[in-house]
């Protein structure tokens, strides 16, 4: 018996991936059995059956049309036929990540469409850019004379730049004292310099708003500057200038929850108001979700310091975004260009709508960036699947996938079929727009340094609080981890979405988790090698149509080689990377074309078969002309 479907072959499902409302998608499989093949949907928990035609031009095709639904949603899809006295089903594979699948005599695993509504384009500055992520209180500082903290009995000023981050609890876990360094605003509008010449277009600031942390993901005041940071004047200043070097902000939005310290709970007694701690007469004491009032209360993964907001609370919501001056809209007018939603997972669907009708309300050129951990086209949390890629919510999410795709590939725990399998599944459920949106981060505040992850030290090492902040890598560590950082760097900035480096990474810092990700940017200290291997790659991407804009394929070849093409109009690229660092391997590029030109070079080669050398790579522009090529 005989039968086949692929999901990631247009001759088998037309169009590919998610499918836009109320258009019609084609559904063909291949079988030597011709008895009632039936198309088998469900959409939000309603089956549908669909005959299948045989096709006259081949006997062993059959095809059925059918219009997605008029609302948005997941569609799952599987097939049904008889054979051999048997009723059979045809699904997706055991893994779920589409392609071609399996016969099973029982329904196992179907296929996804995601079913989305065309509310908007993305801004072509956002899809086409690159982000360079800020933690502010480390990347640089202007004139530390202006360091006024707001909560000086709980502040610890270092007084060398280069000291290593350092938690200093009380007995019970908590923080005692927050340290900082003395970063700020000041200090990244006198590095802008430096972002421009390195190609950066779009500036992701962590919270930059009042609260006792030096993370602030514990907002105390949400139209206030952190005075340690600077003022609303600076941060005016710094939208200015950035936007002279064609550079955009998008601000770190956390609305799951507030500090304790903070206006609107005030727990401590530090502001004027009466908090929602102190009086249930509180006009913010409905923003919260108390217990037993006053220390019984919801908070963020049970910290008791991040008191968990109502996401239903229409006086919340008012200030948040439905008002005319809410938050969202405020920050906008005073020259942000987005918002970046902190546990997006926390927050409901309709408070999401609702940030994102008032941001575009404000302005339709803005962005907004979800913090999703996993593919977030069926993302549940909390029991509940999630809308985030439907047409009216998140513009783009934070690429974790493709992170941990990349780390298991280079650190050998997958080969590459594994891994493209995975980010082909994200290719097929995002709605194109949002895939080529996604932010493709390698480093973050909430994960160790990507030189450390990409050594050879076990994810799950143990290792006391003073040897994690005193760690660094071995000459012959980090010239591993160098080595890979350097593949994995071409991988980032040609894979289709938008790049992001984490501060830092691009000088070769080093560090394990939360604080010692969050080391400041020694500026005295940087690999140039590095560094100018990020410049070259962000340049050339930014002055490439295939790079930024191109189709996407996989090329499937040795299980160290990570290949794919990009293409854009009638321009095709080539990339491909070698993990093994002391085989050659080779692999056929299935073309009918004569060579490639490398990008890098100019160079000219014949492309019947592509060597990769130990730790190499390539890159080519693939020739089809014969008068092209003169080799």
């Amino acid at each position: 018996m005989y039968f086949k479907h692929d999901s990631w072959d247009e001759f088998y499902k037309n169009p590919f991936g998610a499918a836009e409302i109320g258009k019609e998608v084609t559904f063909r499989v291949r079988s030597n059995e011709t008895m009632n093949i039936m198309l088998h949907t469900n959409f939000r928990d309603h089956d549908n059956y669909y005959p299948m035609i045989q096709s006259p031009e081949d006997p062993e095709v059959f095809e059925v049309t059918i219009p997605m639904p008029a609302s948005t949603g997941l569609l799952w899809y599987d097939f049904h036929f008889d054979a051999f006295n048997s009723h059979y089903i045809y699904g997706a594979p055991p893994d779920g990540f589409g392609g071609e699948g399996q016969v099973n005599l029982f329904s196992d695993q179907s296929y996804q469409i995601t079913v989305y509504s065309p509310e908007r384009k993305i801004p072509e500055w956002f899809k086409e850019g690159v982000i360079y992520q800020i933690f502010p209180d480390r990347f640089n500082h202007g004139d530390r004379e202006d360091f006024t903290p707001v909560y000086p009995k709980h502040t610890i000023l270092h007084t060398n730049w280069t000291d290593k981050p350092h938690y200093f609890r009380k007995p019970d876990g908590s923080i005692d004292y927050y340290d900082f360094f003395g970063g700020n605003l000041q200090g990244i509008i006198d590095k802008l310099d430096y972002l421009e010449d390195l190609g950066i277009s779009i500036i992701y600031l962590n919270p930059i708003f009042q609260s006792c942390s030096n993370h602030k993901y514990d907002t105390a005041d949400y139209k206030k500057i952190a005075p340690e940071f600077g003022n609303l004047e600076i941060f005016e200043e710094l939208c200015q200038e950035a936007k002279k070097r064609g550079i955009r902000i998008i601000l770190d939005g956390v609305f799951n929850h507030t500090g304790d310290n903070s206006r609107y709970f005030n727990k401590y007694n530090v502001y004027p108001e009466v908090g929602a701690y102190q009086d249930k007469q509180s006009p913010y004491y409905s923003w919260y979700n108390f217990i037993n009032h006053p220390d019984e209360y919801e908070s963020w993964w049970g910290i008791k310091s991040m008191p968990s907001t109502n996401k239903n609370n229409d006086n919340l919501r008012h200030f948040i975004f439905s008002g005319d001056n809410s938050i969202i809209r405020y920050w906008i007018k005073k020259g942000a260009s987005g918002w970046r939603l902190d546990v997006a997972d926390e927050l409901t669907d309709d408070f999401i709508v609702g940030i994102k009708e008032a941001l575009l309300t404000e302005d339709p050129d803005s962005i907004l960036i979800g913090e999703v951990w996993e593919d977030a086209s069926n993302k549940v949390s909390y029991g509940k699947l999630r809308d985030y890629l439907l047409g009216r919510e998140l513009d783009s999410v934070m690429n974790y996938p493709f992170r941990l795709c990349m780390l298991d590939f280079f650190k050998g725990y997958r080969n590459s079929d594994q891994v493209m399998r995975q980010l082909m599944s994200l290719y097929e459920h995002y709605p194109r727009e949002n895939f080529m949106s996604n932010m493709n981060l390698i480093g973050s505040h909430d994960r160790r340094r990507i030189l450390t992850a990409l050594a050879n030290i076990p994810t799950n090492i143990e290792l006391s609080e003073i040897e994690r902040e005193n760690f660094s890598l071995t000459v012959e560590d980090y010239y591993l981890a160098k080595k890979r950082l350097m593949l994995l760097m071409l991988i980032q900035m040609t894979f289709p979405g938008v790049p992001s480096i984490y501060y830092g990474d691009e000088t070769g810092a080093q560090g394990f988790e939360d604080p010692y990700n969050r080391a400041t940017l020694n500026w005295e200290n940087i690999d140039q090698e590095i560094h100018d291997w990020y410049k070259e790659l962000i340049h050339l991407r930014n002055k490439s149509d295939v790079l930024r804009k191109g189709d996407f394929k996989p090329v499937f070849g040795p299980d160290d080689i990570f290949a794919f093409t990009r293409t854009y109009k009638d321009k095709t690229y080539l990339i491909a990377v070698n993990r093994n660092p002391y085989n050659a391997q080779s692999f056929n590029y299935p073309i009918e074309g004569k060579g490639g030109r490398n990008l890098f070079t100019g160079d000219l080669k014949t492309l019947d078969q592509i060597n990769v050398s130990p730790f190499g790579y390539v890159l080519f522009e693939i020739l089809n002309d014969e008068k092209d090529l003169d080799v």
